[in-house]
């Protein structure tokens, strides 16, 4: 076999070889995600972005809720709200492995717990809850890390 063989045939050998690394990196790369791109006014961050196997997924806060003074309807519309863009990025509240939890008031932790454990009843994700100043007189939000 002469050099420019072993050459030409190491080029394609070497181009075979990478091309799963190519569709990894491919998978790997960063993409904005939105159930509502028509969203107003739009934010100055994404509702979520998927990198490689994960969705990560922006606060969903509870100002619009359809009774914003209780804790219950609020924590169920933020749940409910994560589920529609966790829907859109492919997954599912099944695949949530953290939830951040903001509550306006620590004294709603026990109501907003009674809706969050209904709604992941089985092999529920890992948790932090915290009490915060939420914007738009929200008195809950909750964001997210899932895989796709």
């Amino acid at each position: 076999m002469t050099r420019r063989m072993l050459a030409s045939s190491a080029v394609v050998i070497g181009a075979a070889a990478l091309a799963p690394f190519a569709r990894a990196a491919e998978k790997m790369r960063k993409k904005v995600l939105a159930y509502n791109p028509n969203a107003t006014p739009k934010p100055p961050y994404s509702p979520a972005v998927a990198y490689g196997s994960l969705v990560f997924v922006s606060g969903k806060a509870s100002y619009a809720a359809s009774d914003p003074k209780d804790i219950r309807v609020c924590t169920k519309y933020a749940l409910d709200e994560l589920a529609k863009e966790l829907k859109n990025a492919g997954s599912s509240m099944d695949n949530v492995l953290k939830v951040q939890v903001f509550l306006r008031n620590i004294d709603d932790y026990a109501a907003m717990n009674e809706i969050f454990s209904a709604t992941f009843v089985k092999e529920p994700p890992t948790r932090t809850t915290v009490a915060a100043i939420i914007p738009r007189d929200s008195l809950v939000e909750i964001d997210a890390i899932a895989f796709i």
